[in-house]
């Protein structure tokens, strides 16, 4: 039986987004164990025969609920972002990265639900949250520096500058030069895309 695609993932089956998630999953699972990003050797592929990824993969999710449970969300760990150096840090991505990409398990079969608003509020705001930190990589931005761009999901606002090599918070009764409004899952969906390229 052919494996259904996934529309939101181009080029992707159903089976490559479950091996995605269970690498993703180990990825984590590793981070916290070794205490530095693993390496591709430390790392184990998914399996070729549809049963034997499906127990792969619940090896890989069962692994990972373990250390986060055992560790707390204050333990210190290694992460990719240097400002939350905590397993809490893994517990917010990875219900993140579970949302949405279980959103791209259900399109594949034809189906949606809905993601819970808040989550999706927060996913929000953890991207807004990687936008003002600076990873080193000096971005240039001539177009638009100085202004202040309004951001509201759900309940929540952001107020964000842009500078021409990157984006600050804004205070608090800032002129706004422009306003925009997201749908949070769609928003949110984003925020994990983007985690995704980092690995």
């Amino acid at each position: 039986m052919p494996t259904p695609r996934c529309p939101s993932c181009p080029g992707w089956t159903a089976r490559d987004l479950l091996g995605h998630v269970g690498q993703v999953y180990e990825h984590k699972t590793l981070c916290m164990t070794l205490g530095h990003a693993p390496l591709d050797e430390q790392r184990s592929s998914p399996a070729r025969q549809e049963t034997e990824l499906s127990a792969w993969f619940v090896e890989q999710r069962d692994a990972l609920l373990e250390q986060l449970t055992e560790r707390g969300p204050v333990q210190q760990t290694f992460t990719w972002f240097p400002p939350d150096r905590t397993v809490g840090f893994w517990y917010r991505r990875m219900a993140l990265e579970t949302a949405v990409h279980r959103v791209d398990a259900e399109l594949a079969t034809g189906t949606r639900t809905p993601v819970d608003p808040e989550l999706a509020v927060d996913g929000v705001d953890e991207l807004v949250g990687f936008l003002v930190h600076d990873f080193g990589d000096t971005p240039t931005r001539a177009a638009g520096a100085g202004r202040t761009v309004q951001l509201s999901c759900g309940q929540r606002r952001w107020l964000l500058t842009l500078r021409a090599d990157g984006v600050d918070y804004a205070a608090e009764g800032t002129s706004v030069d422009a306003s925009t409004w997201g749908d949070p899952t769609a928003l949110t969906a984003l925020a994990s895309r983007l985690e995704d390229e980092t690995q």
